[in-house]
């Protein structure tokens, strides 16, 4: 009575957290950072936490998609979209056919406001891994405080939180995909739960390289737990239920991977072996001596990149193993089978990890679909298990010595690992201060030992990763009133018949927002939209660009250029009618000064600046005056760009449209030697001289 008393508790005290969460319409999406430094959206912020820009897979296409199949009214295709596009893509979405079916954390959408929808998809996703996680741990011998401890331990590790807002879904899912056949069900039963939640994992977010590294992970699992479905005729079965959800999975994706099949890339890419650094592997044992506490990374890779599954419980646990048992696990067959099983199938994927084996040899598994270091969820899931799996079966020992041991060995791991990277901030040493409060809890408790280690590692993985996500109100993502920004953006498209070509739009922010927007991210590249507008590109050349999953950026530019694997930028001018600076041959020197400039790309034949002037007027009264030495070869392009920090730089009333781009065409290679701009306000004819960066010399003025 006394378990199910506590049974209902917990599931009361979830229910109220869900209702808490979902009433707020809480989220962990980024989607802030877009609204506030491309819309100007200054007061809109996270209730908990900040915005993270590196999460743009998120905030710059996921939630502007979702947002545009919300507006889309849950069709197929993106009729608010210049593109038009099929929302039947790698990610996701509320799409209202026969595939929503299979999309149970997305059933909302239509029923309420897409806020809450939103809001409870992303609850359900971590409320599905929390549990999914919890019910492994159990079949490999946790309690029920050990597999929770757990299962949220592997919630706040580096690759889990850097990644969540976009690759939650991959995570959370996968394990109920293999949970039916660790249940004492009926085949058929187990078969007809496989079949739906691989579809489920699958649309929910179409990511092989993590799901593909999962799926042997969920093999090796079965392989140690349940050996009889290897057996010929239930294998048979097993094999039958994967390839209908793969078939299941592949007919409603069939016009998007044979779309993409042809493509430089995605459809191109295949990986080889090798390539996660040693420094990867050293923060399984020592989570954080790649990035300071503020997430700057400090080995040159973006903060998402170094993600991994990182948690002190290994090295807790390898330090207080009861080694002196290991002879009697090795004696129990059953035991041992196991845990081979186990240790075979975690150096199978630190091979391919750390080898340079072609990818030849990875097509067996698919693991040539595989980056290396997306394998590192998958093994991080696996060397959790086996550790788990470990501490149960030998025991653990606390003693004193250990402990200090086990202090010292952190201590020297920052000093050798992080301390030389120049940061002086002592985040792995932290683990310390739980670790020792744990120990003089349980010293008397010996059969709590196994908790107490893991209770220490969650308590430094929350705090350390646990503030990486925000904690992100959705109403203002599906229910957002226009500011100056957006009615101004939305006055240019209807001056544009209709189409919105403005510069750093990111991605599919326009068109999450309403806009019909040449900004946009296509996963299937419109290659006779891009031959009709850009005719005189060579046929390779326009292949080489556009042929990709791309992020597509309207800019002043002279030509389109892959501006980097997934991203092209276009010339503006190909689309709407840019608006010119006025050509001078001098200005006086008795200007007053406001605004600055500085460099933003240099082209052979043109050089592109970006700045702000001080206009008390909007838009359609700023003017630029453009001063150069030698003379333009040909008209200065000139935008506006929407700077969000400019109301913070000045007293007087500056616009966050205030910010500009220009682009000053020059003979080949040969760039101006000095540059003077100067700010006209054609309303109230002030003129101001805009302060120069220190590479680039002013030209003189006249007295």
């Amino acid at each position: 009575m006394q378990k199910i008393g506590w049974r209902f508790v917990f599931f009361g005290a979830w229910m109220i957290a869900a209702l808490v969460y979902i009433s707020n319409t809480w989220s962990p999406s980024s989607y802030a950072y877009p609204l506030k430094n491309n819309y100007a959206y200054l007061d809109i912020e996270p209730t908990l936490g900040q915005a993270r820009s590196i999460r743009a897979d998120e905030w710059a296409v996921v939630t502007p998609l979702t947002q545009a199949t919300v507006r889309n009214h849950f069709e197929r295709y993106n009729k608010t979209s210049l593109y038009q596009e099929d929302l039947r893509i790698n990610y996701g979405l509320p799409i209202a056919d026969w595939g929503l079916a299979f999309k149970p954390t997305m059933w909302l959408y239509g029923f309420v406001n897409p806020a809450y929808a939103y809001s409870f998809h992303w609850f359900a996703i971590f409320a599905l891994f929390i549990a999914g996680y919890a019910f492994l741990f159990k079949r490999f011998g946790a309690s029920n405080t050990n597999a929770l401890l757990l299962s949220f331990g592997l919630y706040f590790t580096g690759f889990s939180q850097f990644w969540w807002n976009e690759k939650g879904p991959i995570l959370a899912i996968f394990p109920w995909v293999i949970m039916p056949f660790l249940l004492n069900l009926r085949l058929r039963w187990q078969l007809i739960w496989f079949y739906y939640a691989a579809v489920f994992w699958l649309l929910t977010n179409f990511y092989p390289p993590v799901q593909i590294s999962l799926a042997f992970v969920g093999l090796v699992i079965l392989a140690a737990q349940q050996p009889r479905l290897f057996q010929p005729r239930t294998l048979i079965w097993v094999v039958l239920a994967a390839a209908l959800a793969a078939g299941t999975v592949g007919l409603y994706l069939y016009d998007y991977l044979s779309a993409t099949s042809a493509t430089i890339y995605p459809g191109s890419r295949h990986s080889m072996g090798g390539g996660v650094s040693d420094r990867f592997m050293l923060s399984w044992i020592f989570p954080s001596i790649n990035f300071s506490w503020v997430y700057n990374s400090l080995i040159g890779l973006n903060i998402s990149e170094i993600g991994t599954v990182g948690m002190y419980y290994y090295i807790a646990v390898l330090f207080f193993l009861d080694y002196k048992n290991f002879a009697s696990l090795w004696r129990d067959t059953t035991k041992r089978r196991m845990l081979l099983v186990l240790l075979i199938g975690f150096m199978i994927q630190l091979v391919w990890m750390v080898l340079p084996i072609p990818s030849v040899f990875g097509k067996l598994l698919l693991w040539d679909h595989v980056e290396p270091a997306r394998m590192q969820y998958a093994s991080g899931v696996l060397l959790t298990i086996i550790m788990l799996y470990l501490a149960n079966m030998v025991g653990l020992t606390l003693s004193l010595s250990r402990l200090l041991l086990l202090c010292a060995f952190v201590g020297l791991g920052w000093w050798l690992f992080k301390y030389p990277l120049g940061t002086r901030r002592g985040e792995d040493l932290f683990f310390l201060l739980p670790l020792v409060l744990m120990y003089l809890l349980t010293r008397q408790r010996k059969g709590q030992a196994h908790e107490a280690l893991a209770l220490a590692s969650l308590v430094f993985g929350a705090v350390l990763f646990g503030r990486f996500n925000p904690l992100q109100s959705a109403w203002p993502i599906f229910n957002l009133q226009p500011n100056e920004v957006v009615t101004y953006l939305q006055e240019q498209e209807k001056k544009n018949d209709g189409v919105l070509v403005f510069p750093h739009l990111h991605a599919a922010t326009a068109n999450g927002l309403g806009f019909r927007s040449l900004s946009h991210t296509n996963a299937v590249p419109p290659m006779a939209f891009w031959e009709k507008h850009f005719p005189e590109v060579p046929v390779d050349e326009r292949n080489a660009i556009f042929n990709r999953y791309a992020h597509v950026a309207p800019d002043l530019m002279p030509r389109p250029r892959l501006q980097q694997t997934d991203a092209v930028q276009i010339p503006m001018d190909h689309f709407v009618n840019v608006a010119h600076g006025t050509v001078v041959a001098s200005y006086p020197s008795n200007l007053p000064q406001e605004g600055d400039f500085e460099v933003n790309t240099k082209y052979p034949d043109a050089l592109v600046l970006h700045g702000w002037a001080g206009w008390t007027n909007g838009p359609d009264a700023h003017g630029l005056e453009v001063i150069t030495e030698p003379a333009t070869i040909g008209p200065v392009q000139l935008t506006p760009m929407v700077r969000a920090d400019l109301p913070l730089n000045t007293q007087r009333r500056i616009s966050a449209l205030n910010g500009f781009k220009l682009m000053i065409p020059h003979a080949e290679n040969a760039p101006p030697r000095c540059i003077s701009l100067v700010s006209l306000d054609k309303q109230s004819g002030e003129r101001r001289l805009l302060n120069n960066p220190a590479s680039i010399p002013a030209c003189p003025s006249i007295s």
